[in-house]
């Protein structure tokens, strides 16, 4: 009777301790994602570019402040692989990058027809 009492008892501490370390981590993860500026590249994009269309998916330059947002993430929704600066990123793929610190980074952005891509970030 004792060892079943024991046994229920650490069990339900294992359970608690489960909960609570779950629960930090949807925290975290729910905090992470309102930190993130997101972009989608949408399905037909290569192929608007390839027939001459001027199209801005998104803004040539990106402003990141780190009180408001400390990661970037493209996401490719389209048919066809796409190119910010040496990342490749395919389809259904998604580029992320963390900032920790301002700066200025210009790349090359095959979502543009001007081809170039610049993020801000400030403090």
């Amino acid at each position: 009777m004792v060892r079943h009492s024991v046994a229920t008892a650490l069990a339900a501490l294992a359970v608690l301790i489960g909960l609570g370390l779950g629960g930090v981590w949807i925290l975290r993860e729910a905090r992470a994602s309102a930190r993130s500026y997101v972009v989608r590249v949408p399905p037909g994009t290569a192929a608007r570019i390839a027939s001459g269309e001027q199209i801005e998916v998104f803004p040539q330059r990106i402003e990141l402040k780190l009180s408001q947002y400390d990661t970037l993430v493209i996401r490719n929704d389209d048919s066809e692989p796409m190119t910010v600066g040496p990342y490749r990123i395919e389809p259904g793929q998604r580029f992320v990058q963390h900032y920790e610190g301002p700066g200025t980074f210009d790349m090359v952005c095959s979502a543009h027809g001007g081809r170039r891509l610049q993020i801000v970030v400030t403090r």
